[in-house]
């Protein structure tokens, strides 16, 4: 089984120093992991969400094909520069990934990689657009990620 995350409002959530929210690519480096979440240089906070960690280490003991599809790019940077993939880095995510790792700019259309793939797939996402789009490929579930709040409950009841 093949398991494919959204990054933003799916694996984590980030907030400005004034607490709105923001996104991964709005994060500036260097990072610092502080008890369980990571702050910016600028005092910006990133947090996963509940349980999200434990959930990719099941899976990837488990042996699945573990991905992620994200429209979290800062156009113009180098992958290895890019804040989400430096997020994923400093909390020790990044190895977990051991299938599709897709970064691209907000208009992307994932559907473009999704319907490449033939294998049962799983793809958690919070945006209802993207999750639409997926849905006429018969070997796609698609999850919406909003309605996770916990993803320790969440494999509970899968």
């Amino acid at each position: 089984m093949i398991h494919i995350f959204d990054l933003d409002l799916t694996v984590w959530e980030c907030f400005s120093k004034n607490n709105e929210q923001i996104w991964a690519k709005q994060m500036v480096p260097p990072f610092k992991l502080v008890d369980g979440y990571i702050i910016d240089d600028i005092n910006s906070k990133c947090f996963l969400r509940k349980s999200i960690d434990q959930q990719l280490l099941k899976l990837h003991l488990e042996n699945h094909k573990i991905g992620f599809l994200s429209v979290g790019a800062y156009s113009g940077l180098p992958y290895e520069s890019q804040p989400s993939i430096l997020l994923l880095k400093k909390f020790q995510l990044y190895p977990y990934f051991n299938y599709i790792k897709k970064l691209e700019y907000k208009t992307f259309d994932k559907a473009s990689v999704i319907k490449d793939i033939k294998e049962p797939l799983v793809l958690y996402d919070d945006n209802a657009k993207v999750l639409k789009s997926v849905q006429k490929f018969d070997n796609v579930t698609a999850v919406d990620a909003t309605k996770i709040s916990d993803w320790d409950d969440y494999e509970k009841n899968d």
